[in-house]
C-alpha cells in the first residue's frame, strides 16, 4: 500500500519550492490526500485555492484538510524559511496532538515548534525514517 502524506504549510511562501516537495512525494510514490493539487488560482489571496475548490469556505477547506490529516500516515510541512503561517500552525498542533509524525526540510523559526518536527533532506530521507521504504 502506498503511504498517505498531507503537505501543511504555507502554500503562498515559495511556490517553487512547495512544487518540487509536491512531485519528491509523488515520486517516491506517496498518495497526496491533501491537497490534491496545487496548481492554485491566485497564491495572493488569503486563503489559496485549486479550481476544483472554488465554492468552498475556508471552514469546509480546513475540515477536509483536518480530515486528511486523520487519514494521513505522515505529514510534510512546507516552511520555507522557517515560516509556516497560522494556518500551518493550527495544523501542525493538530497534527501533534493526533500523533501523526511531521517531516520538514527546514526547522520553524520557534523554538518550540521546531521540537515538533523531524528535519529530513528529503520526502525519501522521511519514508526511510518510518520504514516505509528501505
Amino acid at each position: 500500500m502506498r503511504p498517505s502524506v498531507v503537505i501543511c504549510g504555507s502554500y503562498h511562501a515559495d511556490p517553487p519550492g512547495l512544487r518540487r516537495i509536491f512531485q519528491e512525494l509523488e515520486t517516491t510514490g506517496c498518495r497526496i490526500l491533501s491537497p490534491i493539487s496545487i496548481d492554485f488560482v491566485d497564491t495572493t489571496q488569503e486563503v489559496v485555492r485549486a479550481n476544483y475548490e472554488d465554492g468552498f469556505g475556508i471552514d469546509e477547506l480546513e475540515r477536509y484538510h483536518l480530515r486528511a490529516l486523520q487519514s494521513a500516515d505522515f505529514i510534510w510541512l512546507h516552511a520555507p524559511g522557517g515560516h509556516i503561517g497560522l494556518s500551518g500552525l493550527f495544523e501542525l498542533g493538530f497534527a501533534t496532538a493526533i500523533q501523526k509524525p511531521v517531516y520538514c526540510l527546514v526547522s520553524p523559526e520557534d523554538a518550540m515548534l521546531a521540537t515538533q518536527v523531524r528535519i529530513v533532506p528529503s520526502a525519501f530521507a522521511a519514508l526511510q525514517d518510518l520504514r516505509l521504504i528501505a
